[in-house]
């Protein structure tokens, strides 16, 4: 006797499918740095990303004690004041400047590693910020630093010149436009002076390290200058500040796309909240964070059947998401549905579909305006109070 072909089982069966995970979180700040460190210990591969997360671990860059090397400063400023995750690639000190210039800016070698500015697409976590302290003034190593930038969501942080405010302007007006990545790009100027043990004095360190500490104390869809001071010893020249004028030197630079630091009332501080083509930093962090948490959810879902329920689903995952931050005031509010023009038979069938995202972010408090109105009607009512 044959079986029954259309049989399948005499009894009950269950089938339990799960809703889709959380996404959880947009993440926290991750800094990136290439970087020399010619004192680091043998076990630190050269342009490999090297995760430094306590001052233990950064003293394995400097195993002599004499601060030598990018990376080392970088390190030493960001952990005195955050605990923030840095990413370190060292490369090579060149016979020169250029060519060590070229080790930063790096590319693929002849056994296909990743070298210099490359390397930090191989963190383990994704940086929110790259640097390259000290050479990213040199317009190719800051050409590199967007590409990667770009390629990452990552912002991408440089150094100007550090010589008078005119050459500062002047470099940064000369930089590519719009489109290019660059307007992602923050640059800063006027180089901080620091102590060092090692020199048992005063040293020069790159505007772009002592940035980095005002960006790992604030979350990416925060401005770096939104968090207090910064602890330095003087600046390589003096730049003029005043809140109430808008005639000062800081005000020129930062108008022209250039962050400085500044000696206020209440110490020295960063000043800028903008990139160098206008756009809020905060902003920019806040979409490259939102960026990156798409493409790390999105993988797992690659292939699946188009279905209602499968579209419904991640609409309301991301929708999810969204909603968390802004209850963590990342976000002012948001939207998610089906794109209401960009779905279509004909994209459907080739397996493309679209998720509409609308979304606001907060912008920093840049400029308050206090409006002082003498009003006669109190002199008025006061004079009436006492006749």
């Amino acid at each position: 006797m044959s079986q029954i072909q259309d049989f399948t089982h005499n009894g009950a069966e269950v089938r339990s499918e799960r809703s889709p995970a959380p996404y959880g979180p947009l993440g926290k700040t991750v800094l990136g740095v290439v970087g020399t460190a010619p004192d680091a210990d043998a076990s630190i591969p050269k342009n490999k990303p090297y995760r430094v997360s306590s001052t233990r671990l950064a003293a394995l860059l400097d195993t002599k004690g004499n601060e030598r090397g990018t990376a080392v400063d970088f390190c030493n400023q960001v952990l005195k004041v955050t605990q923030v995750p840095i990413y370190v690639v060292i490369v090579d000190e060149g016979v020169d400047e250029a060519a060590t210039i070229n080790n930063i800016i790096g590319g693929t070698d002849a056994d296909g590693q990743r070298t210099g500015t490359h390397a930090l697409t191989e963190c383990t976590e994704k940086p929110t910020h790259i640097f390259a302290p000290g050479y990213s003034s040199n317009q190719p190593v800051a050409d590199e630093l967007v590409a990667i930038g770009k390629r990452m969501y990552a912002i991408p942080v440089g150094d100007a010149p550090n010589t008078t405010d005119q050459a500062a302007i002047t470099y940064c007006n000369g930089l590519p436009a719009v489109g290019t990545g660059y307007e992602a790009f923050y640059l800063v100027d006027n180089w901080p002076h620091v102590y060092s043990k090692a020199e048992s004095s005063n040293v020069i360190i790159p505007a772009s390290t002592m940035a980095a500490t005002c960006f790992g104390r604030v979350l990416p869809w925060e401005s770096p200058a939104s968090n207090g001071g910064v602890v330095i010893a003087a600046l390589s020249r003096q730049v003029d500040y005043d809140i109430l004028d808008q005639s000062s030197q800081a005000d020129l630079l930062m108008k022209n796309g250039v962050s400085v630091f500044v000696d206020t009332s209440e110490g020295y501080k960063l000043k800028g909240n903008r990139c160098i083509h206008g756009d809020f930093v905060n902003k920019k962090g806040l979409e490259y964070a939102i960026i990156r948490k798409l493409a790390a959810t999105s993988e797992s879902d690659m292939g699946k059947n188009l279905t209602e329920r499968f579209m419904n689903q991640k609409v309301k995952s991301v929708n999810s998401m969204l909603k968390a931050m802004i209850v963590e005031e990342a976000l002012m509010g948001c939207q998610v549905f089906l794109h209401p023009t960009l779905n279509s038979t004909e994209k459907y069938k080739s397996g493309c579909w679209a998720i509409a995202i609308e979304y606001a972010g907060y912008s920093p408090n840049e400029h308050m305006i206090y409006v002082l109105d003498e009003d006669d009607g109190i002199v008025d009512e006061f004079i009436g109070s006492i006749l």
